[in-house]
């Protein structure tokens, strides 16, 4: 009788112990299926992903619903970004190990993802917005080149293998006439140009390539009156002066200017 007693008494409690490990297993991955923020108990309504940065939750009729941000982009938070609380990977840091983007790729010409902001193909002076797929043409103007991971347009010094600038193209360490000036020139720096001037009283030889005595067969002895407007916006489309800094905003496809991080 007392073995069959502790015979039930042991069966009990193996059946028991399994049962506590079954519930733990269970709770476990209840726990790993469910999100770390609740968007239905906080004030946004809406809470990131805790694996995939480019998924994110919200509160529809109380129940917690997971949405997809637009090819290309990772959520960011409501009323951020550049569309549906959604912005591009490489800004603020938005998509940072271990979360991963889980959707492939949708890309159309020219956009390797339907949102992004990606290099020209045969072009360093040139790059593609995309938005919703549909790629425009941008110009880095004052003699930048696109950089590729700043995506935003750099000096050029700074972006690796890369052609040099079209100025420069005939002598990369020459000089080269700007317009019809008769006291400023560029100068090409390893064959990129830099905004410079003559002496006082000296003129630029556009034969010799340099600044000597007036007069010569396009100028005189040099004035003080300020420079024709063509030769200003000519100046303003080619090279800035050095201590410009490359501009720090840029125009998304609705023309809106957006801050660079």
């Amino acid at each position: 009788m007392r073995c069959l007693q502790k015979l039930c008494c042991n069966t009990m409690a193996a059946c028991s112990y399994l049962l506590n490990i079954f519930a733990l297993c269970v709770s476990f991955a209840f726990i790993s299926c469910v999100q770390v923020e609740d968007p239905c108990k906080i004030k946004s309504r809406v809470a990131a992903d805790d694996k995939y940065c480019d998924k994110y939750w919200e509160c529809d009729g109380g129940q917690a619903v997971q949405y997809d941000c637009p090819n290309g982009l990772v959520f960011a938070g409501k009323h951020r970004g550049v569309t549906e609380g959604c912005d591009y990977p490489w800004r603020s840091n938005y998509c940072e190990y271990p979360k991963v983007q889980i959707n492939p790729p949708n890309g159309v010409e020219h956009c390797d993802w339907l949102y992004g902001i990606f290099g020209h193909e045969t072009s360093c002076t040139r790059y593609w917005t995309c938005w919703n797929g549909t790629a425009t043409e941008q110009l880095c103007i004052g003699g930048l080149l696109y950089n590729e991971n700043a995506h935003s347009c750099d000096w050029p010094e700074n972006v690796d293998g890369c052609q040099k600038h079209p100025l420069c193209n005939e002598d990369p360490n020459g000089n080269v006439p700007l317009g019809k000036s008769c006291n400023r020139y560029w100068q090409c720096q390893g064959g990129y140009p830099r905004l410079q001037r003559c002496p006082a009283m000296l003129v630029f030889d556009r034969r010799s390539l340099r600044c000597v005595v007036p007069p010569t067969e396009e100028c005189d002895v040099p004035t003080t009156t300020p420079p024709p407007p063509e030769e200003v916006q000519e100046e303003r489309q080619q090279v800035p002066h050095k201590s410009h800094r490359p501009s720090q905003e840029y125009q998304d496809p609705q023309g809106r200017s957006r801050p660079r991080n």
